[in-house]
């Protein structure tokens, strides 16, 4: 079983990169819930990204797969440095969602469209920060270390739901998919985490779980 002070070295490496915080921890703080995924089922792009439900291991099965781990990181990215444009038109519409107003999926594919350059670059630089880690991990002899990143896969901005992952080396599941839920297991960590809102109109959560062993 490995320690968690072995893989204390991880969190220095991961501050090198340029996370904001991390944090090893035991597997058993990794909080696991049934209910995580019915945020998944009511998400307008529910059915739409090879990284998220229906096409994720179950949660039963993520829990078996966890069972075989001892050791995990906690990584909480800087805080995503987005363009005036993103951040005008996130925050609408996370202003018509504050203020109850209805809204249409089509509402929300528009949005993300509009600013997809911006969020794709912002989510590539934190996802290559995590991949790294990850390598570091697998050359220190910790081979079956795996990432979860928060949120769906923003690699591409249509999945090819019907030809295959075409980034499968890099893509990696959405936590909250696995069932995880990312604010206890912060909480667990002693890292804040907090979702976007009005006051913090990145679309990006920028946490991510690494499982090491």
């Amino acid at each position: 079983m490995i320690k968690v002070d072995d893989c204390k070295f991880l969190e220095k490496t991961g501050l090198d990169l340029g996370a904001a915080s991390t944090k090893i921890i035991s597997t058993d703080q990794i909080v696991v819930e049934d209910r995580v995924r019915l945020k998944c089922m009511v998400c307008p792009f529910y059915g739409k990204n090879l990284k998220c439900p229906p096409y994720t291991p179950s949660i039963a099965e993520f829990r078996n797969i966890l069972n075989d781990y001892s050791t995990a990181m906690v990584v909480k990215f800087k805080t995503p440095e987005i363009s005036e444009e993103t951040s005008k038109e996130t925050s609408k519409y996370l202003l018509k969602k504050k203020n109850k107003v209805r809204i249409e999926n089509q509402d929300i594919y528009n949005t993300l469209s509009s600013v997809w350059p911006d969020i794709s670059a912002t989510y590539k630089k934190m996802l290559n920060l995590l991949l790294e880690l990850e390598k570091t991990a697998f050359n220190k002899g910790y081979t079956f270390s795996m990432a979860f990143f928060a949120g769906r896969c923003l690699l591409c901005e249509n999945c090819n739901i019907d030809n295959g992952c075409q980034n499968s080396l890099v893509a990696r599941f959405s936590a909250e998919a696995m069932g995880i839920n990312l604010l206890k297991t912060a909480e667990n960590a002693g890292i804040e985490l907090k979702f976007h809102s009005s006051d913090n109109p990145s679309p990006i959560t920028p946490m991510a779980i690494l499982l090491i062993d």
